[in-house]
């Protein structure tokens, strides 16, 4: 598992939490998803080692964003991805 050095480690952590548990439910509200993987990038982003990391995040961030739909293939910019039409 990638580790990120951060101050803001457990912000991050409880992000991640939070889309997990959200996850775990029997119908998962894609919004709160979102929300809680953007909250977790914007801090990741400002972590040592980020940049690194990049590679090894797109293609599960391309993956969950997929899942997620439209209105969430702007956290795809975090790992230097676009969608095409």
């Amino acid at each position: 598992m990638l580790k990120l050095e951060s101050s803001d480690r457990r912000k991050i952590d409880n992000a991640f939490a939070d889309a997990q548990e959200e996850l775990n439910k029997p119908q998962p509200d894609k919004d709160e998803v979102g929300d809680a993987l953007n909250r977790a990038l914007k801090y990741a982003k400002k972590a040592g080692g980020f940049a690194n990391a990049i590679a090894q995040l797109q293609p599960h961030l391309a993956k969950i964003t997929a899942w997620l739909g439209d209105n969430w293939h702007e956290l795809l910019s975090f790992v230097n991805l676009t969608i095409s039409n």
